[in-house]
């Protein structure tokens, strides 16, 4: 028991520390997708506070379980509420917007949830319970696949709709499978003994997983994509660049060599895309962006970019008096 109550208490965190992340950048750059990432995490803490629940308080545990097989409104309400979120979240990634088929089948699995529990007590009206959301989640890794193949996306947005639909896929068909060895085989249904485990570890790795990737989303990708499209928007002025470049590097004493690594820093060029367009080795490519680094007083590639655009802001407020 001891070892179940770290387990749920580090859960929680996990999903807490992710809903902060998601909740500080939806409050900075007020995007619905963060907004949805939060909904989700605050889905997952309540789902697996009530299975807690159900694993330390019997009473509660009897209390749940015999409401989950007559009227389980609390568990339905759960499941639509995550399976509509997983969906939007796919949807704004690939810029598509809901249909009406999807609002359908979102509300046709609300009422088997709430349908099957009339029929009568047994293992296989538990499966068929769960069954839907299982395949839902498969329908989800599908769809998100399929948008690679009709949507003009950027890379930021293909690489995690592959990673969603095949997490969703593989984890739709384990979540299947766990829930029908443990209803048919561990649980117990008959009125002598009624007994039910909530918890589906296949489940809790699926979520795991995902508050993890949110997590190198919102700390790693999401600033990546800012800076390419702050780079975009430079592209655009390409006529002040010349201009603006040559007094930055003049005033921090880079290099003519410093000066073209820069310059292709500035358009957010990976270090091998680097060596290939100036022909010269990573570890000499490496050696000028540490150079450039040291020179400026940054760190990351970030702070080269910021430390740009205030020159930048400078020098075209000097020119404007």
């Amino acid at each position: 028991m001891t070892f179940v109550f770290i387990y749920n208490i580090l859960l929680i965190i996990l999903y807490s520390f992710t809903s902060t992340f998601t909740l500080n950048l939806y409050l900075k750059n007020k995007q619905p997708i963060f907004l949805l990432l939060l909904f989700l995490m605050v889905i997952f803490i309540c789902d697996n506070v009530i299975v807690y629940m159900t694993e330390f308080i019997n009473s509660f545990a009897t209390e749940y379980n015999q409401t989950f097989m007559t009227a389980p409104f609390l568990k339905t309400i759960i499941f639509i509420c995550c399976n509509f979120a997983y969906l939007a979240i796919i949807n704004t990634i690939s810029g598509r917007p809901f249909k009406n088929y999807q609002f359908v089948w979102l509300f046709l699995i609300g009422l088997w949830m709430l349908a099957i529990p009339f029929s009568q007590n047994s293992a296989l009206k538990v499966w068929l319970y769960y069954l839907p959301n299982q395949l839902f989640l498969i329908y989800l890794g599908c769809y998100a696949l399929y948008q690679l193949r009709i949507d003009p996306l950027s890379a930021l947005a293909k690489k995690y709709l592959r990673f969603i639909g095949w997490l969703s896929i593989g984890f739709g068909v384990a979540i299947l499978l766990e829930d029908t060895f443990v209803i048919f085989n561990i649980d117990q249904y008959s009125d002598i003994v009624f007994k039910i485990n909530n918890r589906n570890v296949s489940e809790d790795i699926y979520t795991i997983i995902l508050s993890i990737a949110i997590i190198y989303f919102c700390n790693r990708d999401f600033p990546l994509s800012v800076l390419e499209k702050d780079a975009a928007k430079l592209e655009e002025n390409q006529s002040d660049e010349p201009v603006l470049l040559a007094p930055f590097c003049d005033a921090y004493q880079l290099t003519q060599r410093e000066r073209e690594v820069l310059s292709l820093l500035l358009e957010c060029k990976t270090n091998q895309d680097i060596a290939n367009e100036l022909f010269l080795s990573i570890g000499t490519v490496k050696t000028h962006i540490h150079n450039i680094f040291v020179k400026l007083e940054v760190n990351k590639r970030a702070e080269v970019f910021v430390s740009y655009q205030l020159f930048s802001q400078q020098q075209t407020e000097h020119l404007a008096r």
